[in-house]
């Protein structure tokens, strides 16, 4: 039997239709772009065209298969019209679901993300696990709101009997291509072409960093282990961006990025860009919903899924050091 991918084009996509081909498995893609998909791993992997909100395509990504990796979503910080987010991240993943069960599926894993869990400076210790829900009012952005309810969707599929397992990612950081869901690479490149202005805020704010490497193997881990409705955390160290930063010039020999940029100064220049956006000039470089992000902690708590499923996790500093020698490769 094939185990069906969707996402096998985005960042943590790609790691994992790469693995899954290197352990002998056969591996079927969702992608609006067969030429893209082929990019992934050549023709060791068969490719249907279309996309989420495709339910035909979706059908027939899934016969044959028992397993399947659900990958996708729509990332974006702003998009014209916020309602795509809900076709994609709520109404298609729930379709997908049902697609998934009528085709009798032993198993789905779904990437959730840590915002779907919330900002984490709300609770006493600072730091959440798979048990917290999100707040029902306190959205920052489309993305982080449709990620909160498709949480909920996959816990009502799981409480009607449908073998799904939630893994709930952190930053995920990496070698891999530049896109919306690889922001440390981004940061990295911006930061040695000196185009980085600076931290948001103090600095002090915690961010939980995950390599995608772990990523991938405890997704793994939870199709091989994990069990059916539960969510697995897959994240790493939780430490503030000054911190980070400092560690980025530990492991690039550079002075560290020490510049702090207001937030008021910040959301001052997201409204003037969103505004630009509006009137059809370019994506804006910078969103209030970033902003306003950045104003929090988003630290999380792994030990469930490194007892459970046998998740590790590289230190901060090593997966850096690993990444920025990957980025010396193309410079």
């Amino acid at each position: 039997m094939s185990v069906f991918v969707t996402g096998g084009t985005g960042f943590l996509g790609k790691n994992l239709v790469r693995e899954l081909v290197r352990r002998g498995e056969r591996v079927r893609m969702l992608a609006r772009d067969p030429a893209r998909a082929r990019d992934v791993a050549g023709t060791a992997v068969e490719v249907v065209p279309g996309d989420l909100v495709d339910t035909d395509a979706v059908r027939r990504g899934l016969d044959g298969c028992d397993r399947v990796f659900h990958a996708a979503s729509l990332v974006k910080e702003w998009v014209r019209d916020p309602s795509i987010f809900d076709r994609v991240n709520v109404d298609a993943f729930g379709r997908l679901l049902d697609a998934a069960r009528a085709a009798g599926v032993k198993r789905v894993v779904y990437t959730s993300s840590f915002m779907a869990i919330g900002r984490t400076d709300r609770l006493p210790t600072g730091v959440a696990d798979e048990t917290v829900e999100h707040e029902a009012d306190h959205f920052h952005n489309a993305y982080e709101r449709t990620k909160a309810e498709a949480l909920r969707v996959a816990s009502r599929a799981a409480a009607s009997g449908l073998p799904i397992v939630v893994t709930v990612p952190g930053v995920i950081y990496g070698p891999g291509e530049i896109t919306e869901g690889n922001i440390v690479v981004r940061m990295l490149r911006d930061l040695l072409r000196h185009r980085l202005p600076g931290i948001p805020g103090d600095g002090s704010r915690q961010w939980s960093f995950a390599y995608v490497d772990d990523v991938v193997r405890g997704h793994l881990l939870a199709m091989e282990k994990g069990r059916t409705g539960e969510r697995y955390v897959l994240g790493g160290e939780n430490v503030t961006m000054n911190r980070f930063f400092e560690v980025i010039g530990e492991v690039t020999g550079r002075k560290p990025l020490r510049r702090h940029l207001p937030f008021g100064f910040m959301k001052a220049v997201a409204t003037i860009e969103e505004g630009r956006a509006r009137l059809g000039l370019g994506y804006p470089m910078l969103t209030r919903g970033f902003v306003e992000i950045q104003k929090h902690d988003w630290a999380y708590d792994s030990s469930k899924a490194v007892r459970d499923l046998g998740y590790t996790m590289t230190p901060l500093r090593e997966g850096l050091r690993r990444t920025y020698e990957w980025m010396q490769t193309f410079r």
